[in-house]
């Protein structure tokens, strides 16, 4: 039995298949993926409940959001906001002589502000007069 077609074979074959080995995909491209420019190699963007995130918040952050929403509200006097879990407790104090049609609006503006601004809460809005 010889052997001879089959060196020629392997002969032939060999170039071809280094050249395939040796080359890359793509015409000599490589694509690489960087870390996000955080500072903290890309980690703020793959868990955002870090303290170094954005959208990280303490409870002082979220009262302090809740105060700034509701503040503006023509009629609010004092805001008082309690936090307990996902469960917030806002009373607000209206003028002396509101009307119940006043507290009424006072309260669904502040409920609807509210939960604009901090969608993660429930809320439970109390209105009384001074």
């Amino acid at each position: 039995m010889t052997y001879k077609p089959l060196r020629l074979v392997a002969a032939a074959l060999l170039p071809v298949l280094l050249a395939a080995a040796c080359g890359t995909a793509g015409g000599g491209t490589t694509n690489m993926k960087s870390y996000g420019n955080d500072g903290y190699l890309g980690i703020t963007n793959t868990n955002p409940n870090l303290q170094t995130g954005p959208s990280y918040h303490t409870y002082q952050v979220d009262t302090d959001m809740m105060r700034s929403a509701v503040v503006p509200i023509p009629g609010v006097r004092k805001v008082r906001i309690t936090t307990h879990g996902t469960n917030a407790t806002v009373r607000i104090t209206a003028p002396q002589g509101a009307s119940d049609g006043e507290l009424e609006r006072i309260q669904s503006e502040a409920l609807q502000a509210l939960q604009h601004a901090v969608p993660r809460y429930d809320f439970k809005v109390t209105v009384r007069n001074e």
